[in-house]
């Protein structure tokens, strides 16, 4: 694939520095966007006299506002002197960073235009920047970027949840176009259970193709769509649906499911339940010891929905778990999603790569194809590459793309799939359908869940993008640097006796136990870590100076494949269900430079750590 660009500079540069080393260089940016803002309101219509007299901006009352005004700022930027430091190496919690200088700057100068990305009416440039990236996604994940559709979110969530909104209602197309077939143009009735399972099984791809072989099948297509819009479950809503197709099938209506791995972050149990999917059709495919969705699992489960005559709305697989950065098998779930389409059985894949998909940038050629880390497991290579097989894609750019929130994104592989869902609003939705951002009036609030949304964030993926490419040289090698440190502290803890890593890492995130003579239970294990966990989490503090390093925490089941292999754990009491585990994720480049004392930060936290293990 070709690069977006060529990358010739060193990433220190495009970060402020946990000391604020790049600040005069950020200072003068922010003075130019502002003084840049001020000029083009001065000159919309020089000639016209200004709305706020002299008299009333240099008077009493502007004295008194003046003071009122930074007194209460004064106020907040105390307050958040009390904010987590997430700037600094010592900050190893979540996967939060500072932003980038390019993303910051675009969000801070979009933000003085205040556009709303839902019409080009509202936002007529930034609009264009949106979809430009979601294209630079489709093609980073290896879809055609001229028959997908991408675009920005307000996080991972909201785009989880479109993605089982938008296979909703290519899922159930077929049965439409067969309703409005029957009633409408005399088709000829397949009425039994077995054709219902069979047009609940049908591809993607064809069902686009059987759409525009409906619309195209009369002199007027629009008519025809009027039509078919009428047979739609957006239309008939979801009980009205199943009733009349259980009438039309002489038949009951069969329940969609949803598989996930057990490692599925928890938006998709909300998202089942917010649209009628219902939690008890979630099924959860086992993980490994390495916390990757098993292919044998996947494959029986499948295997066990087709005998049941169960259609599958969607499979997800993760591309970096939230809790463990651990990377699915992508390649292999498509490989066995493939196997099953003869045998009568389809699902879409959606990738949840809130966490992990700027990662694919490690594998992408940039303009030099230098590799930037070439000892990558050959596995998780497979598995990013593997993306391009699958439907759709949730990322995040302001998880691993260094954005500022809340920026998240989705990507269909079947773009067509926005226009079954499409909403009209006479005063600014209804003048042009389409998502091309070459169009002179692109939409996108039509197509997508949320309403309101700030070009001020597109502005800022799409300019951060602009200086950091979505390739290996790029961002890529942002990325790589912070799995190598992952790598490196994983070798550090496993020479200390009293501290064990659950498994070597996928991306950036090293999850680990402590342990010390004398436990002789789960229970016990727990009460060590969880006070670990209290010693170095987010607390309240009466400055930061209290934190002198910051991660989080997270259980893992006494069930899990990990924890029955593990001879230490299983030889414990199991008086308890969960495991407390320290949680590390490495956002900052700069963890493995040296502190105060010389040590590297990484040296020195796991001396504080074994401090804080003595004193328990």
């Amino acid at each position: 694939m070709k690069p977006e660009s060529e990358f010739e500079h060193d990433l220190d540069l495009y970060f402020l520095g946990p000391k604020s080393e790049q600040r005069q260089f950020l200072a003068e940016a922010l003075q130019l966007v502002l003084n840049d803002h001020v000029f083009w309101r001065r000159n919309y219509f020089p000639k016209d006299p200004p709305a706020i007299a002299y008299s009333k901006v240099h008077g009493e009352g502007a004295r008194h506002f003046r003071e009122l005004f930074f007194t209460e700022l004064f106020s907040l930027i105390s307050d958040l002197k009390l904010d987590v430091p997430v700037f600094s190496p010592r900050y190893m919690a979540h996967m939060i960073s500072e932003t980038t200088l390019p993303s910051l700057v675009a969000y801070f100068a979009t933000l003085l235009y205040n556009p709303n990305n839902v019409s080009s009416e509202a936002s007529p440039v930034t609009i264009r920047h949106e979809l430009e990236v979601g294209k630079q996604f489709a093609r980073l994940f290896g879809y055609d970027d001229t028959r997908s559709f991408g675009h920005l979110t307000s996080g991972g969530t909201i785009a989880n949840y479109e993605s089982l909104w938008y296979n909703k209602a290519g899922r159930y197309l077929p049965l439409a176009l067969e309703m409005a077939t029957r009633n409408e143009f005399d088709g000829e009735p397949e009425r039994d259970h077995e054709s219902l399972y069979r047009l609940l099984n049908i591809p993607l791809d064809e069902v686009e193709f059987r759409l525009n072989q409906y619309l195209n099948g009369g002199s007027d297509p629009s008519a025809r769509w009027e039509v078919l819009k009428t047979y739609l479950i957006s239309y008939l809503g979801d009980f009205t649906f199943k009733r009349q197709v259980e009438q039309e099938w002489n038949t009951e209506w069969i329940e969609p499911v949803i598989v996930v791995p057990q490692t599925a972050h928890y938006s998709w149990s909300r998202a089942v339940s917010l649209l009628g999917i219902g939690k008890n059709n979630i099924l959860r495919v086992p993980v490994g010891s390495d916390f990757r969705m098993l292919p044998d699992a996947l494959e029986a489960t499948l295997a066990e929905c087709l005998e049941k005559r169960q259609p599958i709305w969607q499979i997800v697989t993760v591309a970096g778990t939230t809790e463990f950065g651990s990377v699915d098998p992508i390649h292999e779930i498509v490989r066995i999603r493939d196997s099953f389409i003869d045998r009568g059985l389809y699902a879409p894949i959606h990738v949840d790569g809130a966490y992990g998909g700027y990662f694919a940038t490690i594998f992408r050629d940039g303009a030099s194809k230098n590799s930037t880390f070439s000892d990558y497991n050959s596995e998780i290579r497979q598995a990013f590459r593997g993306i391009a097989g699958t439907d759709s894609v949730t990322v995040d750019p302001h998880k691993a793309g260094y954005i500022p929130y809340g920026a998240g994104a989705i990507v269909l592989k079947h773009g067509f799939l926005k226009d079954l869902v499409a909403e009209t609003a006479p005063y600014c939705l209804d003048r042009e359908d389409t998502t091309q951002a070459d169009s002179p009036t692109p939409q996108l609030g039509k197509f997508i869940l949320e309403g309101s949304k700030p070009g001020a964030i597109a502005a800022a993926v799409w300019f951060s993008h602009k200086l950091i490419p979505l390739d290996k040289e790029g961002y890529g090698a942002q990325l790589s640097v912070l799995c190598s440190i992952a790598r490196d502290f994983d070798v550090l803890v496993s020479g200390r006796s009293h501290l064990v890593s659950l498994f070597k890492p996928d991306t950036n995130i090293v999850c680990l136990f402590a342990k010390r003579k004398g436990i002789s239970s789960i229970s016990e294990l727990n009460r060590l870590n969880e006070a670990i966990a209290a010693r170095f989490g987010v607390r309240d503090v009466p400055s930061i100076q209290s934190y002198d390093y910051l991660v989080s925490r997270t259980t893992i089941s006494t069930d899990s494949e990990r924890a029955k292999k593990d001879p230490y754990l299983a030889g414990l009491k199991q008086d308890d269900s969960q495991i407390a585990v320290l949680r590390l994720v490495f956002m900052n480049r700069w963890v493995e430079s040296a502190e105060q004392s010389g040590k590297t930060y990484l040296v020195d936290f796991l001396d504080q750590l074994d401090q804080a293990i003595a004193a328990y």
